[in-house]
């Protein structure tokens, strides 16, 4: 077990369990089968959002509400880590420019306690910044809502590192908690896409990355298996010369990944593994506390996904994805 996120009452298990599609394209029985599977196999960390499938017939609302009757039937809200999201943007909106006004959060807040059936969210994200709003202002609704029992703590997902620093620097100023973790678009499979995806890049040239090596912000990363670009249909791309490219190939497609991928299915090999959990050992394997997000229906991708805790890269096979 990882050591605790600040704030909240558990240390959180150090895969986490994404659920856009529960209770919606994820039928409630499913889901159900599916989160016990996930604590059976040793897993207590779930994250939702209050936007979670509102672009759905029916859909708004439906993950956490299904999360919440199921922590209530099973009995574990003392054992598990409900984190959720606030303050999207509208669904029509242009621009990912947050909501982060009080009363938006507040709104948002509320309606996901009730969704959820609960007094208190261990981790609440705001899903994204709005960048001309001070930070020390978001930072103090922030800090209400922990001091009146709605939140354990408080994070940032879809910021810039930028906005995070300085939300921490202004919580230390004014003496509050800062945000405890980042929520992220990361995966070895991110770190190559781009206008500069063609060359190998090295660890040292992810800013991201660094950033977090330098902070020691614990990061969430959601995307964290690229779309299943390490998976074993790319597998099989890859040992066919990758000719017939899969449907899941394209997100994440570049002549950079496609060396990973191989460097990982090397890797894999070796250890005895899948490529898949080679790119999950990679993010647990970091000098910062990392809890990737997966997403999945599949009982055995889940067993394969949580298989990657406990394996870890050496420096040396890490700088090997990368050459």
């Amino acid at each position: 077990m990882a050591k605790s996120l600040l704030g909240t009452h558990i240390e959180p298990s150090r895969i986490c369990l994404g659920s856009v599609w529960f209770g919606s394209e994820l039928s409630r029985e499913d889901t159900f089968a599916l989160l016990d599977a996930y604590l059976e196999a040793g897993g207590n960390f779930i994250d939702t959002a209050h936007v979670y499938a509102a672009w759905l017939e029916h859909g708004v609302g439906a993950s956490e509400r299904t999360i919440g009757e199921w922590v209530r039937s099973r009995g574990v809200r003392d054992s598990v880590i409900i984190a959720t999201k606030g303050a999207h943007p509208p669904m029509d909106a242009e621009k990912k420019i947050g909501r982060c006004a009080k009363a938006q959060v507040e709104e948002d807040l509320n309606e996901s306690l009730g969704r959820l059936g609960m007094d208190c969210i261990d981790l609440y994200w705001l899903h994204f910044d709005e960048p001309t709003r001070p930070v020390g202002e978001i930072i103090q609704t922030l800090d209400g809502f922990r001091r009146d029992g709605r939140i354990r703590s408080y994070g940032a997902s879809n910021w810039t590192t930028a906005r995070i620093e300085a939300a921490n620097n202004s919580a230390e100023e004014q003496g509050l908690p800062p945000f405890v973790a980042n929520e992220p678009w990361w995966s070895l499979g991110a770190a190559a896409r781009g206008a500069e995806s063609d060359s190998a890049t090295d660890e040292a040239e992810d800013p991201l990355r660094q950033w977090h090596v330098k902070t020691g912000l614990p990061m969430i990363p959601y995307s964290s298996q690229a779309n299943g670009y390490f998976g074993a249909e790319n597998v099989a791309w890859a040992k066919n010369d990758f000719r017939g490219a899969p449907a899941r190939a394209k997100s994440f497609d570049s002549p950079a990944n496609r060396r990973r991928l191989q460097h990982a299915i090397d890797i894999a090999e070796e250890k005895g593994v899948t490529a898949n959990q080679i790119a999950l050992a990679y993010l647990l394997s970091q000098p910062f506390e990392v809890f990737p997000i997966i997403g999945t229906s599949s009982h055995a991708h889940l067993r394969e996904a949580m298989g990657a805790v406990g394996l870890k890269l050496t420096e040396e096979e890490r700088a090997a994805l990368f050459s």
